[in-house]
């Protein structure tokens, strides 16, 4: 049960943090177009971008999640 526990709170704590980190660097992306006028606009780079961050977020929790899960794992183990 410890086990199920401490994968499912590494997957969720990966899956907020790298949600986290994906749309604050899509707003600096942003608020860096809203000062050049020879570039489009920040709401037409964000429906074009949408899917690939989506896709990025997904990739990503999975991955660093399913490595925080092996390192907590063999540490519970290790430990316990």
């Amino acid at each position: 049960m410890k086990y199920l526990l401490l994968t499912l709170a590494s997957y969720a704590s990966s899956y907020y943090l790298i949600g986290l980190l994906i749309r604050g660097r899509l707003a600096d992306l942003v608020e860096g177009l809203r000062h050049r006028p020879d570039v489009p606009s920040p709401g037409h780079y964000l429906r074009e971008v949408e899917q690939h961050a989506r896709r990025a977020h997904r990739h990503y929790s999975l991955f660093i999640g399913s490595l925080l899960t092996l390192l907590l794992a063999v540490l519970c183990a290790w430990l316990g």
